[in-house]
């Protein structure tokens, strides 16, 4: 039933597609051309700007030096947009052309100002904010050749937004972590957080200790090319290597140093703090890891470690033989904490840690102020009493940036609607939102085989538009989740994103309206948007429609619908 309603829909739809319409163009005329996130300010003027074929990236020759990489990357972007060589020279922009330029002092580091006119320019004071501006270039020249003209001023709210995956229990191609490198840029996110090991794998070469190393698992070399595309796409890399719990790959072939309880249980997943091999060891991978990974952050996990510490009475011992007589057993833990922050600042980085160690009154210790602290649940210390110890404190709470393989999703409208980043789990705030520097959607896999690498993309799709939305911090483009979802799939994915690419293809991206959808997830700017993992999916009633603008009248030779199975090509139309 469903199949056969698709089929009619698209029939009708056939007939639709030579029918020129209202384009993205001409229906923003009533307010700010439409990106992810939306446009902090925008300011309309008279007129259109259009890409051609002429079109060139033209840099501002005071500025070669600082945006050579930005105009390089953007000029290849508008390439595959456009099917063609975009050219990069420098200059002044002449009508058709995209200028880059620096200055505005007064813009914050990530902001940059667009003036859409005959010409559409990028000025910013940073070659992060440049980059930002022509990532919302691309996003309009995806929905139409034509931008209406105006000016935008344009920042985010959030120093760190981003994504989170767990490569620890399932492993990511690189062509999957470089695909999201762009994809996250594409939306002006810029933090990509590797949790490289944890329960079913280490994911590092090691030449200090190869004998831990998981099978499936990245070479220094693949770091370092996923490093400088992070850099040439303004994307941080932050990795994590979890410590003292979470260590089964690496305690599988260290039994030494596996955590035994008082009864003889012995713990696969904690290495004993009270053993001079379990520091060497951490100190081992700490040291050898530091200087593949440029970003300013480390991080060390610290996360589940020993929930009833009087199980083990030789962390009691070692706390008592470094700390004094009056420590405790989770002194160890908070000792070692505050051991890897010393090893971390060593050298040049800032120590992150996940909260739930973090208790109060059961130890003399406490860890380092300097450490950033990252909030999931509510664990221990508040996020306010976090940050009154000198935290700064990031939300990564569990609801609703958590997207589990074989558990819970984010709420996606929720975290539209309802949701800001400064709302930690369990509804706590802190009272000066400048101590939270932003959040992640957090891809964690307890049961690695419950979805595929695709399933996945599709399924963090939405919510990490979503959140780009929340944390950048400006007015919504839409004032529900239902009417923001169309523009989800408008604005679509990056130009390299896979499958993209389909000459002949009239209808990709075309402006396209349906007589119904079955939920919000299923928009009918899906039906066309070019991304195999996305669809159009109308409701269960008779007669359903989809139309598409294609902007001009065109002769159209087939029409080709794919749903759940091979493409069937419908009866050649008359144009």
């Amino acid at each position: 039933m469903r199949l056969l309603r698709l089929l009619i829909a698209t029939a009708c739809a056939v007939f639709a597609l030579a029918i020129p319409g209202v384009g993205p163009a001409q229906a923003a005329a009533a307010g700010p051309p439409q990106t992810i996130p939306a446009l902090r300010q925008w300011t309309a003027g008279t007129g259109t700007y259009t890409f051609t074929d002429a079109t060139r990236v033209v840099v501002d020759p005071a500025h070669t030096a600082q945006l050579a990489d930005e105009a390089a990357t953007f000029a290849q972007e508008l390439g595959a947009l456009a099917g063609r060589s975009v050219a990069v020279v420098t200059g002044s922009a002449a009508t058709g052309d995209i200028g880059l330029s620096l200055g505005g002092a007064a813009l914050p580091t990530e902001g940059y100002r667009m003036t859409v006119a005959g010409s559409l320019t990028i000025q910013a004071g940073t070659d992060t904010g440049a980059f930002y501006g022509t990532r919302s270039v691309l996003q309009l020249l995806h929905q139409s050749t034509a931008v209406p003209a105006g000016t935008a001023v344009d920042w985010p709210a959030k120093a760190e937004r981003g994504l989170m995956v767990d490569q620890g229990r399932k492993f990511f191609t690189v062509d999957w972590l470089e695909q999201h490198i762009k994809e996250l840029a594409y939306l002006k996110l810029n933090y990509f957080h590797f949790h490289l090991s944890d329960t079913f794998g280490f994911r590092l070469e090691s030449s200090t200790h190869p004998e831990i190393v998981s099978a499936d698992h990245y070479s220094k070399q693949d770091i370092a090319d996923l490093v400088e595309l992070g850099r040439k796409y303004h994307v941080t890399i932050v990795p994590e290597i979890d410590t003292p719990g979470h260590m089964n790959a690496v305690l599988a072939a260290h039994p030494e140093l596996k955590l035994e309880s008082s009864s003889g249980a012995v713990s696969n997943d904690f290495i004993d703090l009270s053993l001079p091999g379990s520091y060497a060891l951490i100190e081992d991978l700490i040291n050898e890891y530091l200087p593949l990974f440029p970003a300013l952050y480390w991080h060390i996990g610290a996360d589940e470690y020993v929930a009833d510490y009087g199980k083990y009475p030789q962390l009691l011992s070692y706390a008592r033989a470094h700390y004094g007589a009056n420590a405790t057993a989770k002194d160890t833990y908070y000792g070692f904490v505050n051991w890897a922050d010393d090893l971390v600042r060593a050298g040049g980085k800032t120590t992150r840690m996940w909260n739930d160690g973090i208790k109060s009154g059961d130890g003399t210790l406490r860890p380092h102020p300097g450490i950033v602290v990252e909030y999931w649940y509510t664990y221990g210390l508040t996020p306010q009493q976090l940050a009154d110890a000198g935290h700064i404190v990031a939300n990564e709470s569990w609801t609703p940036t958590y997207y589990v393989l074989g558990g819970p999703k984010p709420d996606t409208k929720w975290m539209y609607e309802t949701w800001t980043p400064d709302r930690f789990e369990g509804g706590n705030t802190l009272s000066d939102p400048a101590k939270n520097p932003g959040s992640l959607i957090h891809v964690w896999c307890d049961i690695p085989t419950a979805e595929t690498e695709e399933q996945i993309a599709t399924g963090i799709m939405y919510p990490l538009r979503a959140l780009a939305q929340q944390t950048w911090g400006s007015p919504k483009p839409a004032a529900t989740y239902a009417a923001f979802t169309p523009l989800v799939a408008a604005v679509g994915h990056n130009p390299a994103w896979p499958g993209l690419a389909q000459p002949g293809n009239l209808a990709l991206g075309r402006p396209t309206t349906a007589s119904s959808t079955e939920t919000a997830n299923f928009p009918a700017a899906a039906a066309t948007d070019g991304d195999p993992a996305t669809r159009w999916s109308s409701a269960y009633s008779h007669p359903q429609w989809l139309q598409v603008d294609l902007g001009s009248t065109q002769n159209v030779s087939r029409a080709v619908l794919r749903w759940d199975g091979p493409a069937r090509a419908l009866p050649r139309p008359r144009p």
